[in-house]
């Protein structure tokens, strides 16, 4: 049972409102929630979702892996570029994040692409059994580095994957450690994208690119 009310009514709005087994209708309805409830929803967003559907569909994924679920959104536009045998692992410490991700996942017909682990992030990943081509990183701030390094250190990186990171402009105070590995340690080919905010056009972001080598 999801008890965050803010979950509850974007799922209600969205089983209203999009059309069930159209990924693009309920990504779609979920930024038309955000317009119409002024609702800040701290999703990547359609801006930044352009650039993420774009890393998919250029260095297509056999396997992904999402740090941060929230509500499913970033989960769907992985889902929705990924290879045909494509997969994708998503990983949230919070129990509402999960249970609203897999309903929304579901309804937009990618359950079959996409598992969700409910665990602290750090635990999840020693957990993990398979490597990966691409990684999303949007949850706790200040775990970016942290985990990045523990997914290098278990294997779990391949060699030429992405690692895509949201919200390091916004809340780049925070990346120092994460920006100096992922720039200067000569392990990734790295590069940052400025756009705005999520669903906030007056406040600058960015998302760092880096390729593993």
């Amino acid at each position: 049972m999801i008890k965050d009310p803010k979950m509850n009514l974007v799922l209600d709005f969205v089983f209203k409102n999009a059309n069930e087994g159209d990924p693009q209708s309920v990504l779609d309805t979920i930024d038309r929630f955000v317009q119409e409830t002024g609702t800040f929803l701290m999703n990547v967003g359609p801006e930044k979702g352009k650039l993420l559907s774009k890393t998919i569909t250029e260095i297509k994924p056999a396997k992904a892996l999402e740090l941060g679920s929230f509500l499913g959104y970033s989960a769907i536009i992985i889902a929705m570029f990924l290879p045909e045998k494509g997969s994708l692992i998503s990983i949230d410490h919070d129990k509402d994040s999960v249970e609203t991700s897999n309903k929304i996942v579901k309804f937009a017909g990618l359950d079959d692409k996409v598992q969700f682990i409910n665990s602290k992030s750090d635990q999840a990943i020693r957990t993990l059994q398979e490597s990966f081509d691409f990684v999303f990183i949007d949850h706790e701030k200040k775990l970016y580095h942290s985990d990045l390094l523990l997914l290098e250190e278990l294997n779990l990186i391949n060699k030429g994957a992405v690692v895509f990171a949201d919200n390091v402009g916004i809340f780049q105070d925070k990346m120092k450690n994460y920006f100096s590995h992922v720039r200067d340690s000569g392990r990734y080919d790295s590069k940052n994208i400025g756009a705005n905010l999520e669903y906030r056009n007056n406040i600058y972001d960015a998302v760092e690119i880096s390729k593993f080598n």
